[in-house]
């Protein structure tokens, strides 16, 4: 079964050139490649599975697809109980979707194939989520971030409430990074919140240039990719600095980015916008 076509592309624009360390992310070419289009389905997230594999959530039919996107087949797909949101990799071969059920759905993830695997209830509607190391993160409505255990026992919380004072409105995504800490999209605030693993907050990062951040990752414990939304642009934020850089905007083809991937093996960055189509771009 197909789901995708390719669109042609022509551009170029200026990233890293160190490509293994990613040191300098404002060293370097990166071409647009061939875009990715969906045929019908919308998604809501995206996490790289392997170098030439995609895992896809599709909330409309209640699916998680993995894509090759070499061939643009759709090797497997699983039917949820409910919704799917949000979507991360716990470990090698084991993905966890958050549903609108208040559930966490666990998927073993092979070569080729989707395998249903527990399901754990928790007791707050969850959004985002990330793991890191035996445990997950979770944001949730009302506004807040867990750290849970796999089995959804509850480890640390910070909310407005324990907080004493407003520090979410719309928490969304979640990474997790390499020096222990948790970073959170909120798109009511317009801001992006470091923690710690205890749930202390570290810094803020808020600017003109962000607005909606949606999708997050990490490249290293100091570069950070976020997607801001109303402002058509892919942002670099450096932590040591607090510092935030337009990496990519509309003039790129980048309008309205909800999701966004990195593959170090193939140096490719791939960035979906609302719609269906996901955009591709080689460093080189």
């Amino acid at each position: 079964m197909t789901y995708y076509t390719k669109m042609n592309a022509d551009l170029v624009i200026i990233l890293s050139r160190d490509l293994p360390l990613i040191t300098e992310l404002s060293a370097a070419k990166l071409k647009q490649q061939p875009s990715i289009q969906l045929d019908t389905q919308k998604i809501q997230d995206m996490v790289l599975f392997s170098p030439n594999k995609l895992l896809l959530s599709i909330p409309d039919d209640k699916k998680v697809v993995l894509v090759d996107i070499e061939t643009l087949h759709v090797l497997s797909e699983i039917v949820l109980q409910d919704n799917p949101r949000y979507i991360c990799m716990t470990s090698a071969h084991l993905a966890a979707s958050t549903l609108v059920n208040k559930h966490i759905q666990f998927i073993k993830v092979n070569r080729t194939t989707l395998e249903a695997d527990t399901t754990v209830n928790v007791d707050v509607d969850v959004m985002g989520i990330a793991g890191y190391r035996n445990n997950l993160v979770v944001s949730y409505d009302p506004p807040g971030v867990k750290i849970i255990a796999k089995d959804g026992a509850l480890i640390y919380k910070l909310d407005n409430t324990t907080a004493g004072r407003e520090v979410f409105k719309y928490p969304r995504r979640i990474v997790t990074t390499s020096d222990d800490s948790i970073y959170v999209t909120d798109w009511g605030t317009n801001e992006i919140t470091r923690l710690d693993f205890s749930l202390t907050i570290l810094q803020t990062f808020s600017s003109s240039l962000l607005k909606v951040p949606l999708g997050i990752i990490s490249l290293n414990r100091d570069q950070l990719l976020i997607c801001s939304n109303d402002n058509n642009n892919i942002l670099l934020i450096r932590p040591s600095t607090n510092s935030m850089t337009v990496l990519l905007d509309k003039q790129h083809g980048v309008e309205k980015p909800r999701y966004i991937c990195f593959c170090k093996e193939q140096q490719k960055l791939y960035v979906a916008p609302a719609g269906k189509m996901i955009l591709v771009y080689q460093l080189s």
